[in-house]
């Protein structure tokens, strides 16, 4: 028997756990599962979860070296990714677009600077051929 398992879940250290809250309901229509003191588990309409814990605003961030480096979302329409596309440019400094291999990349950072990156089309639709070279920044 071959047994499989998938990845439902990701666990965010995030500086301000309500700004952070506010960011990923707005921009991508999560909500609020759970909320204890300190933390938030969010589900997005899809049903993956994020898990946002609370470290304080003195705490370090590691952008680089082993782990989690960035999430990493998908769409399936072209104006879904302009849709993201203008709520990122509305939230935050700085949004990049770029495309490779056929798949167009819509890249900002959260209130924190943890990478968020929206792809179109997304990987049921057309599987990825190419690893974009901007996923090892």
């Amino acid at each position: 028997m071959k047994y499989s398992a998938k990845v439902v879940s990701s666990v965010l250290f995030v500086s301000q756990l309500e700004r952070s809250v506010n960011f990923y309901c707005d921009v991508f229509g999560c909500e609020q599962a759970i909320r204890e003191e300190g933390a938030a588990l969010l589900l997005d309409p899809g049903g993956f979860q994020v898990y946002l814990i609370a470290q304080g605003s003195g705490a370090a961030h590691y952008p680089t070296g082993v782990g989690p480096h960035l999430l990493m979302w998908a769409t399936d329409t072209m104006e879904g990714l302009e849709h993201f596309e203008q709520v990122l440019k509305d939230r935050t400094d700085h949004t990049y677009k770029h495309s490779t291999g056929g798949v167009t990349f819509v890249e900002a950072r959260d209130p924190d600077g943890i990478r968020v990156v929206i792809a179109y089309p997304d990987p049921e639709q057309m599987p990825r051929s190419v690893l974009d070279l901007r996923l090892y920044l």
